[in-house]
């Protein structure tokens, strides 16, 4: 028998292991620009690719945990779609049989530490001594390795627990009563593949039988879910949906192996594996490759139901609307209009943030009242946020609309909402171009790359002339200022407008750079000028904002 169980170990690892999570959410959506995002999309980007890249990520790890912690952050910052990460989940539990048939054959076991402390000492000197990208990606790698190292001190702490439960204590017992035992397990321990090597001595030793044994490893597949579940608790919703989708994977699973068990070990036999430790691992793969089957073709089903899942009040995007009864005109209206001036001041924050390194807050007051709601994560998962808060105040304004309303509030309606389409046009926008602003981030062209700068010269002089739209003794803004604001915009436009006709003509740039080059400034400018508009519609009354509509916009090639 063991000694006592080192509990301040157990718990510096859960603490290590929650810090960790944050840091690799944190650096991932530091990162989150178009090179990590599209090796995503084109490792996942259909149901076999997540499900390929489950099993691979998981036979390179030797860990479903680590490889499911990476789902979690992945998703949280808004770089993983509900319906990928499923399919990375559910490969992995069938990656993670894999390591059974390693330690069965050669006795491999994975050194934590060997790929650990090296993670972490590489990602401390990048995060220290590196900028940009590279820093986010060191923030990545120690959120990875600490990770791992939390891991380490949570199987350290319980260590005399694996030791209480060797060989000379399992016999005797019901297979439900091995499926709970190898549950409990692996959730202490938080490994499956830890508990089968225990499992495995085991029935090497002879103290269990095959089926006692397929028992075991029926419950450590459940056990295991605990991690991600720890994983999701203090996080967004969309990572709880990845996490309750896990425990149901591997719910179904074990009910499936253990009411199917006897027909199982019969079609190993049939197989012709007769070794009791390879029947054991290959139980435990085909009832994980059972299971994939049955779930595969229903993965985006359940992730538009998932998706239903874990939506609370604490998940709308809205803030003056929430708690206002629609039908009330009176107070509907007001809310409303407060809701529009947060979701301009959202697209306002956004769209700082189209650059790798986002526009600083200028000097001077913000064109709208409202404050911003606070937004982690990728430019996208920003803007997936700011399409929820637009449909929020569009579900809501229609509901305030079948009431009776009076002719004025007709009007002030209907404006407010322009000016809701109109912030969302600038949004829209700019996310179109992202990816091409994020290329010329990248570009080896010197050439290309002073366009960058151009562009981010442009926004940031926009940005500049709205904030000086009000003053600290006039909250209103008035047509004159709007006006101002328009020129200085049509002058950036067009200075590098002819930056551009002038490199063609100097074949500067390449031809295959020039459409995406006028597509980027005309984006850009278009963005400015719909944000103008809803700014226009909001601060000011039906007739000064038509007039600013009829404003004639340049031809932009």
């Amino acid at each position: 028998m063991g000694g006592e169980f080192d509990y301040w170990r157990l718990l510096a690892g859960l603490s290590l292991f929650l810090f960790a999570m944050s840091q690799m959410e944190a650096g991932l959506s530091g990162l989150g620009g178009r090179s990590l995002a599209k090796f995503l999309q084109e490792q996942t980007g259909h149901r076999y690719k997540s499900v390929a890249g489950g099993i691979l990520g998981t036979l390179f790890l030797q860990s479903s945990s680590v490889v499911g912690l990476m789902v979690l952050a992945f998703v949280g910052a808004g770089l993983l779609s509900l319906t990928n990460a499923l399919g990375i989940i559910f490969g992995s539990n069938l990656g993670t049989t894999l390591t059974g048939w390693i330690v069965t054959s050669l006795g491999f076991k994975l050194d934590i530490e060997a790929l650990a402390l090296p993670l972490v000492a590489v990602g401390g000197g990048l995060l220290l001594f590196a900028k940009g990208r590279w820093s986010e990606f060191g923030r990545v790698l120690i959120g990875l390795g600490l990770l791992l190292l939390g891991l380490q001190f949570m199987k350290q702490g319980v260590a005399e627990f694996a030791e209480a439960a060797g060989a000379a204590d399992l016999g005797g017992y019901s297979i439900i009563e091995y499926l709970l035992m190898g549950a409990v397990f692996a959730a202490i321990v938080q490994s499956s593949s830890a508990t089968m090597m225990i499992n495995l001595s085991a029935l090497y030793a002879g103290v269990i039988s095959l089926p006692e044994a397929a028992g075991i490893a029926i419950g450590a597949d459940l056990g295991t879910t605990t991690t991600m579940m720890i994983g999701a608790l203090k996080g967004a919703p969309a990572k709880k949906r990845v996490a309750a989708a896990h425990v149901l994977f591997n719910l179904v699973s074990a009910v499936l192996a253990y009411v199917f068990l006897d027909q199982l070990l019969d079609l190993i036999r049939l197989m012709g594996i007769t070794d009791p430790l390879y029947s054991l691992v290959a139980f435990h793969s085909i009832f994980n490759l059972f299971t994939l089957l049955l779930f595969y073709p229903f993965i985006p089903q359940l992730a538009a139901k998932l998706e239903t899942w874990f939506v609370t009040d604490d998940d709308r995007q809205s803030i003056y609307i929430r708690d206002v009864d629609a039908n009330i005109s009176a107070a509907a209206l007001p809310a409303i209009a407060k809701e529009t001036g947060a979701l301009i001041a959202r697209v306002l924050e956004q769209n700082r943030y189209v650059f790798m390194n986002p526009l600083r807050v200028p000097q001077g007051i913000a064109p709208v009242s409202a404050p911003a709601p606070e937004v982690d994560g990728s430019f996208d998962h920003r803007y997936e946020l700011t399409k929820q808060h637009e449909g929020e105040i569009v579900a809501f304004a229609l509901q305030a609309q079948a009431q009776p309303l009076e002719e004025a509030e007709s009007q002030h309606l209907d404006q407010l909402l322009l000016a809701v389409r109109q912030a969302m046009v600038s949004a829209k926008q700019l996310k179109d171009v992202h990816h091409n602003i994020e290329d010329l981030t990248e570009a080896y062209s010197d050439s290309l790359h002073s366009y960058l700068g151009g562009f981010r010269d442009m926004l940031a002089g926009f940005y500049t002339d709205i904030y000086h739209l009000r003053s600290a003794d006039d909250r209103a803004v008035s047509v004159e200022a709007l006006l101002d604001a328009w020129r200085s915009l049509l002058a950036a436009n067009e200075k590098v407008h002819l930056k551009i006709y002038d490199d063609i003509r100097g074949q500067r740039v390449s031809e295959s750079s020039i459409a995406s080059l006028f597509n980027v400034n005309r984006e850009v400018f278009s963005s400015c000028h719909a944000l103008l508009m809803a700014l226009a519609n909001y601060q000011l009354n039906a007739e000064e904002a038509q007039m600013l509509l009829r404003l004639p916009e340049p031809v932009l090639t």
